[in-house]
């Protein structure tokens, strides 16, 4: 039995789970790998390029090369700051680039200026380790990042060994907003925020893996729960027939309080959309 198993409660099930998409590992790690690559091909040119004019040859072109490749991380830099990332949330996104960077541009220099200097190949091969390090636990922690949707709650589980569980309970749940770019229909990837009644407001799950239908299973499960409090608290289950049995013949002060008392069965999901307006449009024509 896993985590999230252990704090469920009582009677509680998994309906859903996801995670955010593949395309968030991605951003987060190549630049890591890509670092690990270059300074592993530093190192080995370095160390197994021939003595002489010719080796010193040799690592000077590496050493152009690794300049050049510095185009990744610039990149990775400029792209979060033209989607508009400020402050904690740009430095967390672009500091692993920008120390990549600044240690492959302090590689390709001492190559230019001394091709011979051949110290820098082993301490390239040991600084391409880091960067796999760090990848390796981005890689965990992007596998234990948790979007859940139970019979009761929506829950977000993150961490590899200290955990942090933040959760919304169903029923406080007034409004979900789904936004998804051209790239995210495409990839199907989108953000997901859900208003609630609480003092955090909203909770907000970036990039999640199929958003639409994370978003359709908590509207599924926030219905079953509000059916399933109406069948506790004993309240009959209401349909469009049981609100138009006895007003066939509506007269005009009646009529919008049943398209109010039909909105509200639309609310609960018990009336489609095309159903509402139906009937909608029907009492509209009495009047």
């Amino acid at each position: 039995m896993g985590y999230v198993e252990d704090v469920l409660g009582d009677k509680e099930q998994i309906l859903h789970r996801t995670h955010q998409h593949l395309i968030v590992l991605i951003e987060r790690v190549l630049a890591l790998l890509f670092t690990v690559g270059v300074f592993l091909a530093l190192g080995l040119a370095i160390l197994l390029a021939p003595r002489g004019d010719s080796g010193n040859q040799v690592r000077f072109v590496v050493g152009l090369i690794a300049l050049g490749s510095l185009i990744l991380p610039v990149y990775v830099i400029i792209s979060a700051w033209v989607r508009g990332l400020r402050g904690e949330e740009l430095v967390s996104r672009i500091w692993r680039s920008a120390l990549a960077a600044v240690l492959i541009l302090v590689a390709a220099i001492l190559l230019l200026l001394n091709s011979g200097f051949t110290p820098i190949g082993w301490v390239a091969v040991i600084v391409a380790a880091l960067p796999l390090v760090e990848a390796v636990r981005i890689f965990l922690d992007w596998s234990n990042e948790q979007y859940i949707i139970t019979n009761r709650r929506v829950m977000e589980v993150r961490g590899i060994i200290n955990k942090h569980v933040r959760d919304s309970a169903l029923e406080k749940v007034n409004d979900v907003e789904l936004d998804q770019s051209v790239v995210g229909r495409l990839l199907n990837y989108g953000t997901v925020q859900i208003i609630t009644g609480s003092d955090i407001g909203v909770n907000m799950f970036r990039r999640i893996n199929n958003p639409v239908r994370f978003k359709r299973a908590m509207l599924n499960a926030k219905e079953e729960l509000q059916v399933s409090e109406d069948r506790d608290l004993g309240k009959p289950e209401v349909s469009v027939e049981a609100v138009l049995s006895d007003r066939e013949t509506p007269d005009r002060a009646n009529i919008t309080d049943l398209i109010e008392e039909l909105a509200d069965l639309r609310k609960r999901g018990i009336l489609s959309e095309e159903e509402f307006q139906a009937k909608k449009k029907e009492l509209l024509a009495r009047l």
